[in-house]
């Protein structure tokens, strides 16, 4: 199974995230669905804009960015390993919202799902299960449509303490995929080839953890003195039993939006340069200390791909290293940063003051040094006053600061702030500054979409 990077074409809707809905094959009659299944006209997604505008590199444009965005994933919805009356499972339940359409009406549910990903192909399923008959799963698989999976950061308590309830770092996936439903009928169609094969992909599923974990734990553990054939016996009894109460439903997600604000650059524009302040420095100052500086400091706490991988920053997301600690290669930051290094450094691990591949600094002056094209201190003070609210991005050099300080290169901001006041903000170029320094995540999109066949 391959992944694909194909055009987005998108039909909104909104479970947490900004969703989307893509048709698949119907599984039933034309006419079970007639108005849920009617040609409607395709909406370019935010997503589709963003990925093309919120970094130098995007992932889907290398089969390792597309390999490190399902690990991404699989990284978030990790749980980690659950332990009940002394038994232990490894974990991968997580509670998901599921939107839908039927009958051109949508529908939302909340959902425990068990996540099982496949590390060598990058492919996910989801399986769930819900009380007999439930109509809205039964819909679902109806609907021609499919089903949009989304989970989003939960905020741990420690968090919420120490920031109350602050998203400005949060980041979350959503699935879209075609639903199926296993019943009690999928086990009695009175073909025995197919109900030894139906609980043959049950017991599978059950292996998996697919009940909460208490139950789980009374419904699936056995005898280990029964032989094989007494154990086969009691794991189809078991099965039987659940079945007589709940169905199970499995969804195969053939597309995947990841968005990842924790290592999103500083991405100041002049549409809000006005929100950030002012992180002026003066490397010129004598006894001038970089990492001393208020404005760097300003910046780099706000620049999430340049503070994650800081050791106060690292210490401020402990989610990110629940599946691998942070000393580890297979750490989900040690992973970004060394395709980052790769893409920028044509190296996993550069030195400091490392130069940039030839091909990586032209992506990165193209899209946030105005091309490379500088004005002189002066001149830029002149476009500013003349601007009178303009909304532009002037980029200057100021050639009496060190190449490798942040304010070697500047940018005048202008424009009319949300209160109707003209503005004139001038910092550092930082989303230029940080992206050249290597050992960050700096200059990697934030959204991406996945596609499977």
């Amino acid at each position: 199974m391959t992944i694909k990077a194909l055009p987005l074409s998108l039909l909104s809707a909104s479970v947490f995230l900004a969703f989307c809905s893509l048709s698949y094959a119907k599984t039933s009659s034309p006419e079970a669905v007639v108005s849920a299944s009617q040609q409607v006209e395709a909406i370019s997604g935010a997503t589709q804009k963003r990925e093309a505008t919120s970094g130098a590199f995007v992932l889907t444009k290398t089969p390792e960015g597309k390999k490190l965005l399902a690990d991404m994933a699989a990284d978030f919805l990790y749980t980690g390993p659950s332990t009940f009356d002394g038994k232990k499972i490894s974990g991968g339940r997580n509670m998901y919202a599921i939107a839908t359409s039927y009958g051109n009406r949508p529908e939302n549910i909340t959902a425990e799902l068990t996540t099982d990903y496949n590390p060598k192909t990058g492919k996910f399923i989801f399986y769930g299960t819900t009380a007999k008959d439930s109509g809205k799963i039964l819909r679902a698989s109806k609907s021609g449509t499919g089903v949009s999976v989304a989970w989003v950061k939960q905020l741990r308590e420690s968090e919420i303490k120490d920031h109350g309830y602050n998203y400005y770092d949060s980041y979350g996936v959503q699935f879209d995929g075609p639903v199926e439903v296993l019943t009690s009928k999928s086990i009695n169609t009175g073909d025995p080839e197919k109900d030894a094969a139906a609980l043959k992909r049950l017991e599978n599923i059950m292996s998996k953890s697919l009940t909460t974990i208490k139950e789980w734990n009374l419904l699936w553990q056995f005898d280990p003195k029964l032989s094989p054939k007494e154990l086969a016996k009691a794991k189809e009894q078991a099965i039987r039993d659940f079945m007589s109460y709940e169905d199970v439903y499995v969804v195969d997600p053939k597309k995947m939006i990841i968005i990842g604000y924790f290592y999103r650059p500083l991405m100041v524009n002049p549409k809000n340069a006005f929100v950030y302040g002012d992180y002026g420095i003066d490397s010129s100052k004598p006894g001038f200390k970089l990492e001393e500086a208020p404005g760097y400091q300003k910046a780099l706490r706000d620049t999430n791909c340049a503070f994650t991988v800081s050791q106060q920053g690292r210490a401020a997301y402990p989610f990110l290293d629940a599946k691998h600690p942070a000393s580890s290669p297979d750490n989900l930051i040690n992973k970004l940063v060394s395709y980052k290094n790769q893409q920028v450094f044509g190296q996993s691990h550069p030195q400091q003051g490392a130069k940039p591949l030839t091909s990586a600094l032209e992506k990165i002056e193209k899209m946030y040094n105005g091309g490379g094209k500088m004005v002189t201190k002066a001149e830029a003070e002149k476009l500013a006053k003349e601007a009178n609210g303009k909304r532009q991005a002037i980029y200057w050099e100021d050639p009496s600061k060190a190449e490798n300080m942040p304010d070697r290169y500047m940018i005048t901001y202008t424009g009319v702030d949300s209160n109707g006041k003209n503005y004139v903000s001038v910092q550092p170029n930082w989303n230029r500054y940080f992206m050249l320094q290597p050992n960050n995540m700096c200059g990697i999109a934030t959204r991406h979409s996945l596609y499977w066949d």
